[in-house]
Parts: C-alpha cells; structure tokens; sequence
C-alpha cells in the first residue's frame, strides 16, 4: 500500500513522464512551434524594411523589429489578396484568408487577406519602385514562404496587380504594449488560373507562419467581419468596413470576364495608384 505523500509523488513523476514523452512526439507541424517565438525573432532582426515618410518617400532602413517595436516606424507594406474562381458556384470567385501563427509576435491567431509582409533591402530588387515592382517581388517571395505556394506554377509578376496605397497604423492585439504597425500598405491582387482553381498542390503552408487557410466568398467575409471584428486583424478590418474589398472583388470579377481592352482598361481605372489613402 502507498502512504499518501508515495502517490503524489508517483502521480506528479507520472504527469512529468507523460509531458515528456508527449514534447517529444509532437507532429511535425507542433514540434517545429515548440519555440516558437524564435524564428520571428530571427525574421525581426534581420530583415531591413524600407522606412518611409507619409507620401512613401524611402528615408532610411531599419530592422523589421525597429519598425515594429513600441511606436515603430512608418515603412513600406504590402497586402495580397489572392482570388480563385468559385469551385462551387459558377460565376463567383472565393478569397484566400489565412490565420497568422500563434508564433506571430504581431496579431497572432488573427485572420487576414492572403498575405502580408514587406518589401526589404536583403532581397533583391525589392526596392525597385517602377510600376511597384519591388513590392511585386516581396509579394512572391512571402506568398512561397508563408503559403508554399509554387511560384512557378502561379503568381508571376505579372498576374501580381498593384491596386493602390493605404496608410494605417494599429497597437497590437492581443495588446501587449510592445508591438505595432505603422504603414504605407499596397494593395495587390491576383487571380489563380482556373486549372488551379479546386487543385491546392500549389500550397503548403508554414505552421510557423499561418495556423489555418480558407477560400471565402465576399457575402461571407463581410459578414464574419462584422460579427466577430475581433478576430480579423485591425487592417483587414478596415479594407472591408470601408469598401477597399467590395471594390477589389468587383475589379477581380471584372477582369475575369471582361477581355476586350478598353473594357480591362476602364477596370484598371477603378483604382487611384497616384494617391495614397488614410485608414482610419
């Protein structure tokens, strides 16, 4: 027979063991987040993001962290909405939302459009500003890294297609007190060619980036949107309480189905890519 202090202590031995034990058979996809935080610091410290001014005017660089870090900097953004054609109603096209890490030391387990990141001086041709092409780059390279997605296969520079410039800043959320965002954003889209359109062998996400994907229609996002705001990150928030997405969806659909190129033009000019507009 145990005496009462032999079972606690076969009890705690016992719960020690099973942690242990279940640490060390993680999945792949948890056993790569077991310290989790230390590749987005790896990713904060080395990557030189483009400081800008309020009219995007390149100033200066500084590490993605001193741009991100208490006040942060102002520097330069992108956001990429990646549309495919509804595999279940014909006609409608379906967004690809993804939900950051929870090893995101920036709005983690928040959902978002596509992808966002930034466009950096380690990187080659980043910062090249004619017809947004550095951003065009960053958008191709952060789309294979968080999404896997296989830019061979899709997302050339140019079906990427810069819509226009947003600026924005937001405190974290969960708030933490350390971390920010302060940015000129541009807006980019691109549609995924029909053959790829029910075919998702062209992505594997990166668990240390994105914890969940999804195809959405635009009925549907504005809705989770307003209905539970606290689960989108502040951005993404914004783009669709004051139409950006409505407006980009409806370019989307135009391009599709519209080929003459009077009719592609009078789409393109939908958009103001001289100006850069406040989120508030």
């Amino acid at each position: 027979m145990f005496s009462v202090a032999q079972t606690l202590l076969w009890r705690l031995s016992s719960s020690v063991f099973t942690d242990i034990f279940y640490v060390l058979n993680l999945p792949r996809c948890y056993a790569s987040t077991v310290d989790k935080y230390q590749i987005q610091h790896e990713h904060m410290t080395k990557d030189e993001c483009l400081v800008v001014d309020n009219f995007d005017r390149v100033l200066f660089t500084a590490s993605k962290k001193n741009c991100h870090y208490k006040g942060g900097l102002l520097h330069r953004a992108f956001s990429l909405f990646i549309f495919r054609a509804s595999p279940s109603t014909a006609g409608s096209l379906e967004l690809l939302v993804q939900q950051r890490s929870t090893s995101k030391l920036t709005f983690p387990l928040l959902w978002t459009n596509s992808c966002c990141s930034h466009p950096c001086v380690n990187y080659d041709g980043e910062t090249e500003e004619a017809n947004a092409l550095g951003v065009k780059r960053a958008a191709r390279r952060k789309a294979n890294h968080e999404l896997g997605i296989d830019i061979t296969r899709c997302l050339s520079i140019e079906d990427i297609h810069f819509l226009t410039r947003i600026i924005y800043s937001a405190s974290n959320e969960p708030e933490d007190n350390m971390w920010c965002e302060r940015e000129v954003d541009y807006l980019l889209a691109s549609i995924l060619p029909p053959n790829l359109s029910v075919d998702c062998s062209y992505m594997a996400p990166d668990v240390d980036e994105v914890a969940a994907t999804a195809w959405l229609d635009l009925v549907s996002l504005e809705s989770l949107v307003e209905k539970e705001p606290c689960c989108y990150t502040p951005w993404f928030r914004k783009i669709v309480r004051l139409g950006y997405l409505r407006k980009m969806w409806q370019w989307a659909e135009a391009k599709v189905s519209l080929s003459p190129p009077h009719s592609l033009q009078a789409v393109g000019e939908l958009w103001d890519r001289t100006d850069i507009f406040e989120l508030k």
